[in-house]
């Protein structure tokens, strides 16, 4: 599961790298973005490719509204739940890394977090799934899931599971053909990531700035 990840670009920054129109948003860089919150989304249609905000999570009736953020890539196509989206309404969520948390292994110890982002730095993009909503004062707008993927070498030692991750010469299909999108739904290249552990503070949902991804200090 992907539960918690980073985008510390700016919006003119990601219409830059993903080549996006879309109007003016209010969006300052977060290092701790958790679920429920407004987070940048690209999507496009024949005319344009556009850059916006959406709620991150949704709240499925054939869940008693619980909230899911993310789904498994490899299995969504079979699963009723993901297939209209997988067809007709792909999107990408711009990032600058994610985080898990390896188990403890004593009982009563807590799990340390991690961090994963590209060698190369910068922005990369998830590959999600969106849904329209209707926002409580009677607004439309969207909500956004991650997809994931079964982990690389390099998240693999943290945990099972990582985000499916679209390289910029594979935005275009993705968002735009179904059959070639269904291809692109696999594990990203171990020798493009790397990963390093944090300190506590990136479990409050209260806090966030660049100290959140800094590399903890007292490694051994």
């Amino acid at each position: 599961m992907c539960g918690r990840f980073a985008n510390s670009e700016t919006i003119p920054a990601m219409r830059a790298t993903f080549a996006a129109d879309g109007l003016d948003v209010s969006w300052s860089p977060s290092w701790n973005i958790t679920p429920t919150r407004q987070i940048p989304v690209l999507i496009q249609d024949r005319r344009s490719r556009r850059l916006g905000l959406m709620r991150w999570g949704w709240n499925p009736d054939a869940l008693g509204g619980r909230l899911l953020v993310n789904c498994r890539g490899e299995e969504a196509h079979a699963k009723r739940m993901f297939q209209s989206p997988l067809e007709s309404r792909r999107c990408l969520i711009p990032a600058t890394a994610f985080y898990e948390w390896r188990p403890a292994a004593q009982m009563k110890a807590k799990p340390t977090p991690f961090a994963f982002a590209p060698r190369a730095g910068g922005l990369f993009a998830i590959a999600g799934l969106w849904l329209p909503m209707t926002n409580a004062d009677g607004t439309r707008s969207g909500a956004a899931i991650l997809m994931t993927v079964p982990a690389n070498t390099v998240v693999a030692p943290v945990h099972d599971r990582m985000p499916l991750v679209i390289g910029p010469d594979q935005a275009a299909a993705w968002l735009t053909d179904p059959a070639a999108a269904r291809e692109l739904i696999t594990t990203p290249p171990a020798e493009e990531w790397t990963s390093w552990r944090i300190g506590p503070a990136i479990g409050d949902v209260r806090r966030d700035g660049p100290d959140i991804a800094e590399q903890a200090t007292d490694i051994t």
